[in-house]
C-alpha cells in the first residue's frame, strides 16, 4: 500500500531529512520516496492519512492529498484585482507605503525650508538622495510589515530565502546611497550593520539557518552596496541609480509576492495579524530621522567629501 502526499515546500536535502525522520516514527512504514513536489509513503498496513498530513504541517510545510496549483502572473494579477478581501493585507501594504512615502517627503520638505534652505548647495547634494532613501526605507519597511502580518511556521528553505533577500537587498539599497553621500567607511558601516540586523530579524523565523543566512547576506550586501556607490560616484551614478532602484525594489516587492505564494496561500494554519498604520509609519519615520541625521552630520571621506 502507498500514500502520496503533495508538498511544494520540499526544496533541499534538509527538508527531506526533517520530513523523513517525522514520518518514519509511524509503524508499518516501509519506505519514503521524495519527488519534485510530492512524498510517496509505502506502508504494510493502512495508516491514518490525516495524521501524516498533520505531522508534515507541524514541521512547517504545506501538505495535501491534491496537487497545489500555482497561478501564473496574469492569473495572480486578475485574482488580486477581483478579490480585494482575500488580499486585504496586501492592499493595506500598498496604501501604507504610498501614504508614508509622501508624508516623509512632505516632512523633509518642511524641514529643509525651515533649517537648511540658506545652506548653499544643500538641495543639490542631498535632494535626489532623500528621494532614494525614502523609497528604500518605505519598501524595506513595507516588506517587513507584510511578512510580520502573517503568523505561522515557516519552512527552512523559505525562511532562509526571506533572511537572505532582506539582508542582501537592504544592504545594497542602504550601501549605495550612503556610499555616494558619505564615502566608503560610513557607507559600509551603516549599510552592513543595518542590513545584518534586518537579515537577522527576519531570518530568525526558521531558526539558526535563517539567522546566519540573513546576517551573511546583510554583511555582503552592505559592503558591496557601499563599494558600488563609491565607485560610481565619479562615473554617471545619477544615470545608474534609476535602473538600480527599479531592479532592487522589484526584488524587495517580489519577496512579498513569494511570501504570499509559498507561505500564506493554501495554508490554513497561518494567522493574519497586521499592525496598525501608525506603527508602520512610526518605524519608517524613526529610520528616516536616524539615516538622514547620519547622512548630513556623519563623517564623509573620499569622493563624497565636498
Amino acid at each position: 500500500m502507498q500514500t502520496t502526499i503533495y508538498c511544494p515546500d520540499i526544496t533541499c536535502g534538509s527538508c527531506t531529512k526533517v520530513i523523513k525522520r517525522s514520518l518514519e516514527k509511524y509503524p508499518h512504514v516501509e519506505s519514503i520516496a521524495f519527488g519534485k513536489d510530492s512524498i510517496t509513503v509505502v506502508h504494510a498496513q493502512e495508516l491514518p492519512s490525516e495524521d501524516l498530513l498533520r505531522t508534515i504541517h507541524e514541521r512547517g510545510f504545506r501538505a495535501d492529498f491534491e496537487p497545489f496549483t500555482r497561478k501564473t502572473f496574469r492569473e495572480r494579477f486578475r485574482d488580486f484585482r477581483e478579490n480585494k478581501e482575500k488580499y486585504s493585507v496586501e492592499y493595506s501594504m500598498i496604501q501604507y507605503s504610498i501614504i508614508t512615502f509622501f508624508l516623509l517627503m512632505a516632512i523633509e520638505a518642511v524641514t529643509y525650508l525651515a533649517l537648511y534652505r540658506s545652506q548653499p548647495g544643500f538641495l543639490e547634494r542631498y535632494g535626489i538622495w532623500a528621494l532614494y532613501l525614502n523609497l528604500a526605507i518605505v519598501s524595506i519597511g513595507a516588506a517587513i510589515w507584510h511578512f510580520k502580518s502573517y503568523r505561522g511556521e515557516v519552512s527552512t528553505m523559505v525562511g532562509m530565502m526571506i533572511g537572505m533577500t532582506f539582508g542582501m537587498q537592504s544592504g545594497f539599497l542602504i550601501g549605495v546611497i550612503f556610499g555616494a553621500t558619505n564615502g566608503m567607511f560610513t557607507g559600509t558601516m551603516i549599510a552592513m550593520l543595518s542590513a545584518t540586523l534586518i537579515g537577522w530579524y527576519n531570518g530568525k523565523c526558521c531558526g539558526i539557518m535563517g539567522i546566519l543566512e540573513g546576517m551573511m547576506a546583510g554583511t555582503m550586501g552592505g559592503i558591496m552596496g557601499a563599494m558600488t556607490g563609491v565607485m560610481l560616484f565619479a562615473d554617471h551614478i545619477l544615470l545608474f541609480m534609476p535602473f538600480f532602484m527599479i531592479i532592487t525594489l522589484f526584488v524587495v516587492w517580489g519577496l512579498s509576492y513569494m511570501l504570499y505564494e509559498e507561505f500564506v496561500e493554501d495554508n490554513p494554519k497561518v494567522k493574519v495579524q497586521p499592525t496598525a498604520f501608525t506603527t508602520f509609519f512610526s518605524y519608517c519615520f524613526l529610520a528616516a530621522v536616524i539615516f538622514f541625521t547620519i547622512m548630513i552630520y556623519g563623517p564623509t571621506s573620499g569622493l563624497a567629501v565636498g
